[in-house]
């Protein structure tokens, strides 16, 4: 283990996050997306509303790209949707919206905990298991969309939502790749990688959590690339056909897929500490100087533990070193948590509640208290969610939207 000092200029941070993690792959972080709070309130406050609710779904349209700061807790849902409501009002509803489905995955991680890795329903259609093709992840499909599609993904780290899905619904129901191991690989490669928001988006588009799987067309995909991959594509394009005939195409053998159950790799469980000392855990989700927690004068601690971010890109440890180096107060470290902990002589801990189980088992045995998040979701102290609510998000909307929006 081994306790890190962040150089202040950019330019040497990245090196030496470089350095640190010799075998961390990708490419360095972009200046456009440079971690931390101050770069997450930039972009908030620049957000177009009321373009972002015309043209969000065209993959040149007024995205906010937030999701990498709301992920690592730069700002939390309840800012994002206040900013917006106090400088766009009824304008903002679309953006709100969309906010409401991070938040939305977020809770069924809580009330789920680790079954979100395994198919939460029985899918609606025939579902395949093939392992990942070596040609996906390499990002030579033959399919421009779809190549480019992966070279946004492993260059920036950053994907269009739209993208996303069509991606997803091309690998597991043209290519009928197991989705748990394609959102493995995928979340893997993500600036913005969060477990509910990426690996129950999958399971929505297999249908294993969903009334259909969802599926698109060329002419769906032309019109909201702007022909950006398809004007000059010379190849038979697999999508080139009706919704009618695409469904019967790929869904021919209809007989519906159960549900599997799969195993989550979580850490050896040891002896309780036997350490007196209390310290402040910073997670992944909580970076930001201004945490409530930060506010209780205790020694404050992140690590990055190769069991939590060893198979994270170069670019997404680059991000979390931008967001550390506004954070003055908190020592940063490499190595194992538990290691980190013991060294610090740390027996007893506080930190962001959180539904990840694997990092709970991890700081199990220093008697961690768990606080609850900084503006929960966002921000609906006032309304009790039932799990009846979180079976689907048109119920957790119905729910919701009055108090959003109203």
């Amino acid at each position: 283990m081994l306790k890190l000092s962040l150089p202040h200029d950019r330019v040497l941070r990245l090196e030496y996050i470089k350095r640190m993690f010799p075998t961390a792959v990708g490419n360095y972080l972009s200046a456009e997306l440079e971690g931390g709070r101050t770069s997450a309130l930039r972009r908030l406050n620049t957000v177009d509303y009321v373009a972002y609710a015309r043209n969000r779904n065209f993959i040149n349209g007024n995205v906010t790209k937030l999701s990498p700061y709301l992920r690592h807790g730069c700002i939390s849902l309840k800012e994002a949707a206040d900013n917006a409501k106090s400088t766009a009002g009824k304008d903002a509803e679309k953006f709100i919206f969309e906010l409401a489905w991070r938040d939305y995955w977020r809770r069924v991680w809580y009330i789920k905990g680790n079954a979100i890795f395994s198919d939460l329903e029985d899918a609606m259609v025939q579902m395949g298991d093939k392992l990942m093709p070596d040609f996906i992840r390499q990002g030579i499909t033959g399919l421009p969309c779809m190549d480019g599609f992966i070279r946004d993904l492993t260059h920036t780290g950053y994907v269009h939502n739209h993208a996303r899905m069509w991606f997803a619904s091309y690998v597991v129901h043209w290519l009928k790749v197991d989705w748990r191991e394609a959102a493995d690989w995928f979340e893997n490669h993500l600036l913005d990688g969060d477990k509910a928001s990426n690996h129950l988006s999958w399971q929505w588009v297999a249908s294993h959590n969903s009334s259909k799987p969802y599926f698109f067309n060329k002419e769906n995909l032309a019109r909201f690339t702007g022909e950006k991959f398809c004007g000059n594509c010379k190849v038979k394009c697999p999508f080139d056909a009706s919704y009618e005939e695409i469904e019967h195409k790929i869904f021919s053998y209809t007989k519906p897929t159960s549900a599997k159950e799969r195993r989550v790799n979580m850490p050896e469980k040891v002896s309780m500490s036997t350490n007196q000392a209390l310290a402040v855990y910073v997670s992944d989700e909580m970076l930001s100087n201004l945490h409530p927690l930060f506010s209780k004068n205790l020694p404050s601690i992140f690590v990055f533990d190769d069991f939590l971010h060893g198979r994270w890109p170069l670019k997404r440890l680059q991000f979390m070193a931008d967001c550390l180096v506004q954070m003055p107060d908190v020592e940063v470290w490499l190595g194992d948590t538990r290691a980190v902990m013991n060294e610090k002589k740390i027996g007893m801990l506080i930190t962001q509640n959180t539904p990840n189980l694997q990092l709970k088992a991890i700081l199990e045995p220093f008697n961690p208290k768990y606080e609850t998040e900084h503006a929960l979701g966002l921000g609906l102290v006032s309304m009790e969610l039932k799990e009846r609510h979180l079976q689907r998000f048109s119920h957790y909307w119905g729910k919701v939207s009055p108090e959003l929006t109203g």
